[in-house]
């Protein structure tokens, strides 16, 4: 492996998004990261989207650059070998992520025993114990309230991870932190994240928990506006739609004049006795702006408003299907992307890591294994068997 993680060995024991994800990361940059399933895989190896061979697309994606074994988790010998891979010896080894619930022979003070400085990174649904998953999770915290239209009186979920996801990168990050505690103490480490937390975290973060503790009142459903600033969709003459930012006055100031609205907000601005230069008040009469502003672009076509758009440094982006998204230069001509053959489904664009740094390099992607590919290969290296 290369990449500024080559040397360390880990492995991978959890299903799914958030454990998943952290190793994937961990495995894009260099990482050793070993796939360690059932017989016959585990549940999500066959979550939908799926192959023409019923090869899951998921998995596939989430999986990619690492190796798998594949064991019989309830006999002791299987349980036996994992044992063995997590006490390999050297100072890269001993890292295990798994989101395993009820399994005590993965309990921290089980595996000391099998490798004194081990590393368990331990994801969970809550933090006492009681089972979540992202959605379940995100229910919970008022997001699906705030997401729709207007006018809606049910909740709205939207189709991103997002627990999941961050939770992966703070895994990621603490299993490397714990190594390099390791590195410099010999001392192991059991770190426990859980979905529940990284999602109350991230409201608070993002000041959704001061906002209904400190003013008393609920952020309410905004339909497709920016929060706090201005910012909506807009219909274009031929009926495909941009979503437009003003986040700064100098946006603002570009929005207004080539749009050429000036002269209506000015007097809009002397009638409320407000400055729309300020972003509190543009948000305060998003409504007033939007109904100002939309006439200029049902008057263009798409390709004249982007251009007006792109030459005034105005922050607009395009609504997409994904079927149009994965025709866009931003994966057809971008060398984060590279077509790979993944067995038992095909060729298509998969990306490297995200991070860019001289001399870490950008290799072209591994698809993921095949379940159970390395065995061998993994059992004669890392115990050197």
């Amino acid at each position: 492996m290369s990449g500024p993680l080559a040397g360390l060995h880990v492995l991978d024991l959890s299903t799914y998004v958030a454990g998943p994800s952290a190793t994937l990361a961990l495995a894009q940059l260099g990482a050793d990261v070993v796939r360690v399933d059932p017989v016959g895989g585990a549940s999500d190896t066959r979550r939908l989207p799926r192959g023409v061979d019923g090869t899951s697309l998921y998995w596939a994606g989430l999986n990619k650059g690492k190796r798998s074994v594949e064991v019989d988790l309830r006999s002791e010998p299987g349980r036996d070998l994992v044992r063995s891979l997590l006490a390999a010896p050297g100072s890269g080894h001993g890292l295990l992520v798994t989101n395993a619930v009820g399994q005590e022979w993965l309990g921290y003070e089980r595996l000391k025993q099998v490798r004194p400085d081990v590393i368990v990174a331990h994801i969970a649904g809550r933090g006492d114990g009681r089972p979540a998953v992202d959605y379940t999770i995100n229910s919970e915290v008022g997001l699906p309230w705030l997401t729709g239209p207007v006018d809606s009186s049910l909740p709205v979920n939207h189709v991103l991870p997002a627990w999941d996801l961050l939770t992966g990168l703070h895994v990621a990050l603490a299993l490397l932190a714990a190594h390099a505690e390791r590195v410099t103490t010999g001392r192991g480490r059991l770190v426990e994240v859980n979905l529940a937390d990284v999602a109350a975290a991230t409201m608070a973060h993002l000041g959704f928990v001061a906002d209904a503790v400190v003013n008393g009142s609920a952020r309410l459903r905004d339909g497709n506006y920016l929060y706090g600033s201005y910012g909506r969709d807009f219909a274009t003459g031929d009926g495909r739609r941009v979503m437009v930012v003003a986040l700064t006055a100098r946006h603002w100031d570009k929005l207004v004049e080539l749009t050429g609205t000036r002269t209506v907000l000015e007097s809009l601005q002397t009638t409320l006795r407000v400055d729309f230069g300020e972003e509190a008040a543009r948000y305060e009469h998003r409504d007033l702006i939007s109904a100002t502003l939309a006439p200029w672009f049902s008057a263009h076509t798409h390709a004249e408003a982007v251009a007006a758009l792109d030459a005034g440094h105005v922050l607009w982006g395009d609504y997409r299907t994904i079927a149009e998204f994965v025709s866009d230069p931003l994966v057809t001509a971008n060398d984060l992307f590279h077509q790979v053959d993944q067995p038992g489904v095909g060729s298509f664009p998969v990306p490297g890591p995200v991070t860019r740094s001289p001399g870490w390099g950008r290799d072209k992607p591994a698809p993921a294994p095949r379940l159970g590919a390395d065995n061998d290969a993994v059992v004669r290296e890392w115990l050197q068997a």
